[in-house]
């Protein structure tokens, strides 16, 4: 996590976190086969693909950058009471976010000018606050059962400003901005009738997923694994080889929109993190789950849901942006994220029908590892 008045939580990160800084690196072409070594380990399919991987050209930019982000219709939901839930963690999600492992990357001037320009918006915390409030507490869970750094639950904002529904001219999508090839390559299912890069719960999963393999590819350097989750692991290698560095701050060779996009996600952590310096204000967010996933056994339409939960249609298409013909498909996931009030309902209309569903080993796995 960022530094705050009190504490200087990058600053201090370990060499084994953030890896040599020295011009000229000796271990430089080990380090470029660890790529090939983790992809061979890792399971995942290596053949060719006319497509390439998300972000490997220097132009794949989040739908954000690009200011290509449709507006999403705000969804409103109620926490389910604090008490419940808020447990070691505390009442407020946002500090559950600040008390996070840290990324431990080391702190740079760019990202306190980048905070500093971020915070002229005077209600910058507060519209953040709105978007993210219906999805943060299900993405935090995610990350934590993954053991990732909570403060990844904020790159959707950097991504697509908490919007499931975004769209990119290069054909990026959903809340985490994934490319058709990197989407299915994580598991996420694109046809006809779903779109899984629109799917909250298995985009979060999917993108944990690639994450996670991005973060063993760099050598577990978080700033290097962003970057390449911005514009490719390939883009970045060829950074390193050209600056002679493995530092992040120092591959000036980097897309612009790429040596943008750490500093940026750092900024919005900064201003989580200390608020008031910056002259914003944070409103407190339960920690508490807004949103519950209900599965099925078999397909399931909105319609359906609709009826037996009480949510209202336009809820329920907001909330379940992937299922493009309103009804989980035949071929699954057989899920939908309804309102935490709304949920107890459809259970159990479910339940008397015969088809109420749980999650299966694979969804149990997913969750666990960061698969979708």
């Amino acid at each position: 996590m960022l530094r705050s008045p009190a504490t200087n939580r990058t600053a201090a990160a370990s060499p084994t976190r953030t890896g040599p800084r020295h011009p000229a690196l000796s271990s430089l072409p080990l380090l470029l086969l660890l790529p090939a070594l983790a992809h061979l380990l890792s399971g995942c399919a290596s053949g060719p693909d006319p497509e390439p991987i998300a972000g490997t050209g220097p132009r794949a930019v989040s739908a954000l950058e690009y200011g290509y982000v449709r507006p999403a219709a705000d969804v409103q939901v109620k926490g389910r009471g604090r008490g419940a839930y808020a447990g070691r963690h505390g009442h407020d999600l946002w500090d559950r976010v600040r008390r996070g492992p840290s990324l431990g990357i080391r702190h740079n001037p760019r990202v306190d000018r980048m905070a500093r320009s971020m915070a002229k918006n005077p209600t910058y915390l507060t519209d953040l606050h709105r978007r993210a409030r219906p999805y943060l507490h299900l993405i935090v869970e995610e990350l934590e059962r993954a053991r990732l750094p909570t403060a990844l639950a904020l790159l959707p904002e950097v991504e697509s400003r908490y919007n499931p529904r975004a769209v990119s001219p290069k054909a990026a999508s959903g809340m985490w901005q994934f490319m058709p090839y990197t989407g299915r390559e994580m598991g996420l299912a694109q046809n006809g009738s779903y779109d899984g890069r629109n799917d909250v719960l298995a985009s979060t999963r999917g993108a944990i997923r690639y994450l996670r393999q991005l973060h063993g590819e760099m050598g577990g350097d978080w700033a290097l694994a962003l970057a390449s989750y911005n514009c490719g692991p390939g883009c970045v290698r060829r950074a390193m080889r050209a600056n002679r560095s493995r530092d992040f701050w120092s591959l000036s060779s980097l897309p612009a929109e790429t040596r943008n996009y750490v500093p940026k996600l750092l900024a919005v952590l900064e201003l989580v993190d200390s608020p008031q310096r910056y002259g914003q204000r944070l409103p407190k967010l339960p920690n508490a789950p807004a949103l519950e996933v209900v599965y099925a056994k078999g397909s399931l339409s909105l319609g359906e849901v609709a009826r037996h939960s009480g949510a209202s249609m336009q809820q329920l298409r907001s909330l379940n942006p992937g299922l493009k013909r309103g009804r989980t498909p035949a071929a699954g996931p057989h899920w939908v994220l309804v309102p935490v009030d709304k949920a107890k309902p459809l259970r159990k209309a479910l339940a008397k029908a015969g088809r109420l569903g749980r999650p299966s080993l694979a969804d149990s796995r997913g969750a666990r590892r960061g698969n979708s």
